[in-house]
């Protein structure tokens, strides 16, 4: 009969593409916790290289195997991890917790590798090892640790003094560790090994090097690799883990190879009896590990148990904050906030609200934006009393059970918005009040996701990418769909998410295709396991003490995180905040500091009172581009359609535009029309649902139906609201009767009513529960859905009041950004807003607001730097315009600027001020520049003879040569090719009429992504970056050819691919082979033309055509005619640009013509500086207009409302 054996040096696949041994699998149940029960074994350790990732979930899965979880890592060690020679030899060394010392101090030298020692790899040395050693088990480690190294080396009385070195650090908890996969340099190292550990008195340990679980599992880990290196399996210069023994082997199987010496199995048994400690992976119900808030000296006389000075002071802030928040303190106002304060209190998170509450306000005093709320945490009133939140709860019918449950033991979890650009400075503030060493960022895993895994796959098996983005792009369009679920093998919630996540096209490849079936089935096996580590955009960790306590940390670039999940430390009981940015935020700030640049004065949105009618009525005409969450097409027409007039509406709309509830917009938009419409299963039900016409819009409508129908508490409710949106069927069946029937306890007493002892007909209250059930998968948060409301309501307010001053937030916010700059300013175009050229003597460095007009940015320039632009524009305030380049480039001669950055601002139009050509400029600068640098150089070096001196300034002022302007469209292209966009004109403006007729542009599909969910039981959603509801449909798009490229199937034919663009945007094309051949003659680079084809839309991939057709754009003159009477109450807008000389003789041409038509309609001339009402009134008529469009330009005369 087997013995016992304990494998002490095994990688999981936390050894990040390099270990195999999968903690966890497809389905439920562990891999490698299954292997080791069916081989009979009762404890395993986990060594992964140089981290402690995979841990928490190494003993979570060990536990419930009934297999003792053994602590450990393989450590990298050099002799010095102040040395950064990459020349400095690394070795291996496993380290392994013996007790509750030895994971602390396992969790500090893992931490200390990575934030002290890291190069290449995290690093410690004998210092380090030394002052963390107490509690630890070392061994010395494969053929890569340093003893047996030495000994390979040849070196035994080096490899002695080190063993020495260690037995004196680790006494009897050190060995000596023997390995045997028949490699040479083992063989050469064993007899040695022994030998060192007889002369020196350690214990030998045998051990296996265990990369995957079963033998057959060697080429999983071989592929691995492969994708870890970017190698494919025919490269002969790769890394190979030879010959096949990296497995997880049995007794017998390690007895074979160490039957000579069998003390070394016997010793895996002893080291694994020494462990004494296990770590906990979840707190004790009701056990946090919250930081002490420090209250001030006026609390010192209460005493610190039961946390009494942070409840006397979160009392005292909210009953001042409430006195403010509210002009009258009704008697329900009282009761919430006494409701709310004794719940916070007793289960101990008066500390966490002051916690929440002193980063907000120290952000609000310190210009940093806050949003109004954000999650369920909105439901509660003592956060809007002390002002972490912005948004009435009262008014709102918000539940504070939603977010903190008497009947759930569960920390609260407040999430914030913060302004993006200032986030950090609210970390940084919780840093310096907590301790930077109390306060660490949280690690996330990026992992072999099933469409990624395709490729990498088929690259290391040199498949041609065309080929495996084809089978990849088959997987159905799904959020977090597995390839079993693409291939029909599951598991699914139900029908409805199978019936989502099947892929026929997906399953034709792999039961019709070898070489598919290869790389989905190689796939298949390494689907979902971490491939890096990175940093959560947005959560952070406080402690009560320094956090290498609680968890091991590591390093994310600059940033220190920590090495378990989000939600690994929350199950610990650790205090983990939400510092998300929104960028919407700063969009605000940025408008608002325009408004009060401009005015003077700086509008109070906190004091906005929701009902005006201009916002709304801007809402409904579906003007809300940039404005927060209705920005994207299909939004904007169900705001079209359902024409809201109150706040309510938008918070439904919100919580409605979402996959599962859309279904039932339709209904929610006939019923707000006809009252008559709105059906109630039950009378009871119209107190919840009457706000939202009948339909179930939110979670709290659940909670609320099951407190007043059935008799549920506030708790209860909200149990039951979870287990609805977790689709939990065993308890939903429990609930079913409850909710039908009631609950006694075991004497009797009604613990829940039920809905028949209600008053509810039985049949009636069961097709209630099955509606809500249905729903409330589907229902929204309505505390998140409220907060995210007010900022759209804030946007929208902003842009109807002052749409200057906001777009230029917007642009400006997004300046780095050359596509969504682009979407926007064509936006600004079609509403009138001329975005003007950059300009060297107007143009600041960010979007600036000119007039009626926006002046394009110098910064949003391709090649031009915020510094070099912030040097010039310092210069130009200090000492007046620039008069010519030359005059520039003398003036910041000191400054850093760089030839390609002059290049770049010539092609933008930044110097068309000056008067010359732009390819006059364009070859002149090289010139200039030379000279100027050459002169300053003679002029540091004391080379400036006396002729220099005396020379007059203008005789050597440099001389431009008169090129003639580049074509129009060449100069467009330059433009283009700088700015992201055409700003002085653009190929298509011709075609306004014609490409309006289309009914499609690229602007339609483009959303900005605004993370809009509530992180609570997963319920929140990530809005798309491009509207999906466009795919598959049939479109024509009128544009301009940018690129075309000829490629080639797999089976040889040709098909035509590229980009073309219109007014508002780029998108991709293809033609296949049929349609190509038909129509190649037409893709021709800067063709104008008209494309038909169909949409395709999806998450992980930009937006293309499928082209079928493709004609060229043909122009249409359309003669006007209208009726006098057409003009009637109209007036007249007259654009005039040029010099100034120019300017008055077109204005004295135009006021002459309008003499000639006196009438009652008000006259304006619109410069580049401002607008202003001539004393003449005009009669419009058609010929009034054919003359000054003859005068002033067809595009610059206009009549307006």
């Amino acid at each position: 009969m087997s013995k016992e054996f304990v494998h002490l040096h095994l990688h999981t696949e936390y050894s990040l593409l390099d270990g195999a041994a999968r903690i966890s699998g497809e389905g439920k149940k562990s891999p490698l916790a299954e292997a080791l029960k069916a081989k009979g074994m009762t404890a395993c350790a986990i060594t992964d290289h140089g981290n402690m990732y995979g841990v928490y979930s190494f003993i979570e899965a060990m536990k419930k195997a009934g297999i003792k979880p053994i602590i450990g890592s393989e450590f990298y060690t050099v002799r010095d991890i102040k040395n950064c020679d990459p020349t400095e030899k690394r070795h291996h060394l496993i380290l392994i917790a013996k007790n509750k010392t030895g994971y602390d101090n396992l969790m500090k030298l893992s931490s200390i590798s990575f934030k002290d020692g890291f190069y290449y790899r995290p690093r410690i040395d004998m210092n380090v090892l030394r002052q963390y050693s107490k509690g630890i088990i070392c061994l010395s480690a494969c053929v890569q640790g340093e003893v047996p190294r030495l000994i390979i080396e040849d070196n035994y009385e080096g490899a002695k003094r080190s063993a020495l070195e260690f037995k004196e650090i680790f006494g009897d908890d050190y060995y000596i560790e023997l390995q045997d996969h028949g490699i040479a340099e083992e063989k050469k190292a064993l007899p040695e090994l022994v030998r060192l550990a007889r002369e020196i008195g350690v214990k030998v340990v045998a051990t296996n090097d265990v990369h995957y679980i079963e033998k057959n599992d060697a080429d999983m880990q071989d592929v691995l690799m492969c994708i870890s290196m970017k190698k494919q399996l025919t490269d002969s210069d790769r890394i190979r883990l030879e010959p096949e023994e990296f497995y997880l082997k049995s007794y017998d199987e390690m007895h074979d190879k160490f039957s000579w010496i069998e003390e070394a199995l016997d010793n895996t048994v002893e080291i694994a009896n020494k462990i004494e400690f296990v770590p906990a992976t979840a707190a004790p119900a009701g056990h946090y590990e919250i930081p002490e808030f420090a209250t001030p000296a006026k609390y010192d006389y209460l005493p610190k148990e039961n946390n009494q000075r942070e409840a006397a002071y979160l009392r005292d802030l909210a009953e001042e904050g409430i006195t403010k928040r509210y002009k009258v303190v009704t008697d329900e106002v009282r009761e919430r906030l006494e409701y709310e304060l004794g719940v916070i209190i007793k289960m101990g998170f008066a500390g966490y609200y002051l916690i929440v509450w002193d980063f907000v306000n120290y952000s609000k005093t310190h210009g940093i934006p806050v949003g109004p709320g954000r999650g369920s945490g909105v439901g509660s009133i003592v956060a809007y009393a002390i002002g972490i939140t912005n948004v009435d709860p009262l008014k709102y019918d918000l539940f504070f059970e939603r977010f903190l449950n008497p009947e759930r033991v569960s920390m609260p979890d407040f999430d914030i918005d913060f302004c993006t650009v200032n986030r950090e400075r609210t970390i940084q503030y919780v840093q310096e009040k907590y301790g930077k060493d109390h306060v660490a960022q949280i690690i996330t895993y990026g992992t072999l996701s099933a469409r990624a895994v395709i490729k990498d796959v088929a690259r290391v098996y040199s498949i041609p990418y065309a080929d495996a983005d084809k089978w990849a792009k088959a997987i159905n369009d799904v959020v977090h769909i597995s390839l079993s679920q693409a291939l029909g093998r599951g598991p699914y919630k139900d029908d409805e998410e199978k019936a989502k996540m099947l892929s026929p096209d997906f399953i034709k490849y792999y039961e019709e295709d070898v070489t598919a079936k290869t790389i989905i089935d190689m796939s298949l096996r390494l689907e979902n396991m971490p491939r890096q580590t990175g940093m959560h955009a947005a959560g952070v960790l406080i402690c009560p003490r320094p956090v290498w306590d609680f968890v091991p940390l590591q390093r994310s670039g600059e940033y220190i995180t920590t090495q378990f999940d989000k939600k690994q430390v929350e199950a610990m009981g650790l205090l983990k905040m939400d510092f998300l940015g929104l960028n919407t935020l700063t969009d605000i700030e940025a408008a608002l500091d325009f408004v009060e640049e401009t005015t003077g004065e700086r509008p109070d949105l906190g004091k906005l009172s929701f009902d005006d009618s201009n916002v709304y009525k801007l809402i409904s005409d579906g003007e809300t581009k940039a404005v927060f969450q209705l920005e994207q097409e299909g939004m904007k027409k169900f705001m079209m359609q359902l024409q809201p007039n109150c706040l309510e509406e938008i918070i439904a709309g919100v919580a409605l535009y979402r996959p599962g509830p859309m279904q039932f917009i339709p209904n929610y938009i006939d019923c707000k029309f006809h009252p008559e419409h709105i059906h109630y299963l039950h009378p009871m039900l119209e107190n919840s649902l009457k706000v939202t016409y009948g339909c179930i819009v939110y979670q709290e409508q659940v909670m609320n139906i099951a407190r007043e129908v059935a008799g549920y508490s506030f708790g209860k409710a909200d149990e039951l609201r979870r287990a609805m949106g977790k689709k939990d069927a065993a308890k939903m069946a429990a609930n079913k009767d409850i909710f039908i029937n009631g609950k006694k306890d075991e004497e009797g007493n009604v613990i829940i009513e039920g809905a028949v002892a209600r008053g509810m007909p039985k049949e009636i209250a069961s097709e209630l529960f099955e509606q809500i059930t249905k729903f409330a998968a589907y229902a929204f948060n309505k505390s998140h859905a409220t907060a995210y409301s007010v900022i759209t309501y804030q946007t929208a307010w902003l842009k109807r009041y002052y749409p200057l001053c906001f777009l230029a937030a917007v642009l400006n916010n997004r300046i780095t950004n050359a596509d969504e700059v682009k979407n926007y300013v064509n936006y600004l175009n079609t509403i009138n807003i001329k975005v003007l050229q950059p300009d060297i003597n107007k143009s600041k460095t960010k979007f600036s607001i000119e007039g009626e007009n926006l002046r394009f940015g110098l910064m949003a320039i391709k090649n031009v730097g915020e510094a070099a632009v912030d040097a010039i524009i310092a210069e130009r305030n200090a000492n007046g315009d620039f008069t010519d380049l030359e005059d520039l480039l003398n003036r910041v001669s000191g400054v850093n600027i760089n030839k390609r950055m002059i290049e770049s601002m010539i092609k933008g139009g930044v110097f068309d001020c000056f008067g010359k050509t732009r390819a006059t400029l364009m070859a002149s600068y090289e010139q200039i520049m030379d000279t100027i640098a050459r002169d300053k150089k003679n002029s540091e070096g004391g080379q400036m003879s006396l002729f220099d001196a005396l020379i007059d300034d203008d005789f050597v002022k440099f001389k431009y040569p008169d090129i003639p302007e580049y074509t129009e469209i060449n100069k467009l292209m330059l433009e283009k090719e700088v700015l992201g966009m055409y700003v002085t004109g653009h190929p298509l403006n011709s075609y306004r009429q014609e490409l309006s007729k289309f009914g499609f542009n690229t602007s339609m599909l483009v959303v900005e992504a605004d993370e809009t969910g509530d992180d609570d039981d997963d319920q929140g959603y990530q809005k798309a970056a491009y509207d999906k509801s466009f795919d598959g449909k049939r479109i024509k798009l009128g544009g301009i050819i940018n690129s075309v490229e000829r490629k080639f199937t797999k089976r040889g034919d040709s098909m035509g691919v590229g980009v073309v663009e219109d007014l508002y945007g780029q998108i991709q094309y293809v033609l296949y082979s049929r349609s190509f051949e038909q129509y190649r003659d037409m893709l021709k680079e800067n063709a104008i033309v008209v494309m038909e084809g169909t949409l395709v839309v999806r998450d992980d991939e930009m937006p293309k055509i499928n082209v079928f057709a493709v004609h060229p754009l043909e122009k249409q003159e359309v003669v006007e005619v209208k009726p006098a009477t057409t003009y009637e109450g109209k007036t007249l807008r007259l654009t005039v640009h040029g010099a100034k000389n120019e300017i008055m003789s077109l204005v004295k041409e135009a006021r002459n013509i309008i003499s000639s038509n006196k009438g009652r309609s008000r006259v304006f001339f619109v410069f580049d500086w401002g607008t202003a009402e001539t004393p003449e009134k005009a009669e419009i008529g058609d010929a009034l207009l054919a003359d000054l469009k003859t005068v002033l330009g067809r595009a610059n005369v206009e009549v307006t409302e």
